[in-house]
């Protein structure tokens, strides 16, 4: 017999939310280093054997936090992929914003105190990293995907990748910091628009691969 994954008690979910949102306001107002339990759990109104019986420690909370965050982000994109669609009518233009993109943006919109403080100044450059990994992975399945033996790109396609993904967080940050001026289905056809020029070329072989001279 299979076994069905366990629900968590909704009390320990608004809990786990309610220490989550503390250490987010905390790290905005003075940086995580600076940050104690005592901090987190005065900020959320519980007291400190509460929070241990979630977590270990401050680290423990963010990383458990940053986890969820990723995890939800990564699932929602994934099942994005497997939507049919047309996103270009037969001239080639953008009629419609990709799935997966949409589905970012209104992540990001639903989590955004979180996004808004992690890749602000006094978040982590950890979490930076990591979302620029997950960017990576689903940007590099995707090239694979769309793309037939025969078609290769202008440049290598780890600079093609990287590249795209670092301009995928450096909107998204404008988009936090400018607080957030457009919709997330604009911003979706906008990014959707820059991926096609930039992902969708014409056959050309890679370039040879520089020599010292």
């Amino acid at each position: 017999m299979s076994s069905k994954p366990r629900k968590l008690d909704p009390r320990v979910i608004r809990t786990r939310q309610m220490l989550r949102n503390a250490l987010i306001e905390l790290i905005g107002e003075k940086g995580f280093s600076a940050i104690t339990v005592q901090d987190i759990t005065q900020r959320a109104t519980l007291n400190r054997a509460t929070f241990y019986l979630h977590y270990r420690d401050k680290e423990d909370l963010l990383a458990q936090s940053v986890e969820e965050i990723l995890n939800e982000l990564v699932t929602g994109m994934k099942e994005c992929q497997l939507i049919d669609y047309d996103i270009t009518d037969s001239d080639g233009n953008v009629v419609q914003p990709l799935p997966d993109l949409v589905y970012v943006f209104e992540h990001v919109a639903k989590h955004e105190k979180f996004y808004r403080v992690m890749l602000g100044k006094k978040g982590q450059q950890s979490f930076w990293f990591r979302l620029m990994d997950v960017f990576v992975n689903v940007l590099n399945s995707r090239l694979e995907q769309s793309m037939s033996h025969e078609i290769h790109p202008k440049v290598p396609k780890e600079i093609l990748i990287h590249y795209a993904a670092s301009a995928y967080l450096g909107v998204i940050s404008w988009w936090l910091k400018h607080d957030m001026p457009y919709s997330p289905h604009y911003m979706a056809t906008q990014l959707t628009r820059l991926r096609i020029q930039h992902l969708q070329i014409p056959p050309f072989e890679l370039p040879p691969e520089p020599h010292d001279s």
